[in-house]
């Protein structure tokens, strides 16, 4: 922690202990990162039937908006990655319930996924989706694409994850990210109630400058940025809510719409998906 300084605020989890964790800035990096004991064990931190990544019931509305939107995005992931050339075999890593790998298998794609979480193996397996707990079970395979819908925030080292991913990435493959962005305009609104913190379990926070520059490091150039549009909507829907703010779905569709009609100029849209490969 000793490169990250600049203190930015401090969050409450409000999903699973309640405790209060603190975020610091690198300036130079242009990132920022959640502070955590050394040796915590951030597993106990994802231990909640409400943690919507791994959820598979519907009980609010809300969650019932939620899940729309996540099949509408299956598409748009979908047709994001389809440009990319080669596009046979891809790997998700951080796959979750498995739904973006069934989608592309339906469409003639080799999809493999990469999850740690026993409850979402469980759920893979019995639809019949390859996933594996770890890459060790894929160091002979190539990869035409491997992608991280909003996982690389979790890691403990994301410079050594993109790393050891890359050993299983063909010479022509794309890296496809997709994470939240810590400088829209809907993060400064809300501070530290943004949803988008989401700590302890988001670990790093980053702007596309950080992320662009994290991955240049490692011999990648970015060929294509396209915002999630809809992921500011929903962000500032669940921080009305942590703010327990009065109408908090007027309030999403205000800041939402502002935010994304801001990040027109600014470039910086709540959450965005970025697509890489080596020059």
């Amino acid at each position: 922690m000793k490169e990250y300084k600049n203190y930015y605020c401090t969050s409450k989890d409000t999903l699973v202990s309640n405790e209060l964790f603190s975020v610091y800035f690198n300036k130079n990096f242009s990132i920022a990162k959640t502070k955590i004991k050394e040796d915590e064990d951030m597993y106990r931190f994802y231990e909640s039937s409400n943690y919507t990544p791994h959820q598979t019931f519907q009980n609010t509305l809300a969650d019932k908006i939620y899940f729309i939107s996540r099949k509408v995005m299956l598409y748009f992931k979908y047709k994001t990655i389809q440009p990319c050339v080669p596009l046979k075999n891809i790997l998700d890593y951080g796959c979750g319930n498995g739904e973006f790998l069934q989608y592309v298998s339906k469409r003639g794609l080799n999809a493999i996924g990469v999850e740690k979480s026993n409850h979402s193996l469980k759920i893979c397996q019995k639809k019949n989706i390859k996933v594996f707990p770890t890459i060790k079970h894929l160091v002979n395979k190539k990869f035409d694409i491997i992608s991280l819908w909003h996982v690389l925030e979790h890691v403990s080292n994301p410079s050594k994850t993109v790393s050891v991913l890359s050993t299983i990435l063909s010479n022509k493959g794309h890296f496809v990210i997709a994470v939240p962005n810590i400088q829209s305009l809907d993060s400064q609104i809300f501070k530290s109630d943004w949803a988008g913190l989401d700590v302890p379990r988001h670990i790093w926070h980053f702007t596309p400058k950080g992320l662009i520059a994290l991955f240049k490091k490692q011999g990648y150039v970015l060929i294509k940025k396209r915002p999630l549009i809809l992921d500011a909507y929903y962000i500032s829907l669940l921080s009305a809510k942590r703010k327990k703010l009065v109408f908090p779905w007027v309030v999403s569709i205000l800041i939402g719409t502002i935010s994304n009609l801001a990040a027109i100029f600014s470039g910086n849209f709540s959450s965005s998906i970025f697509i890489f490969r080596r020059p």
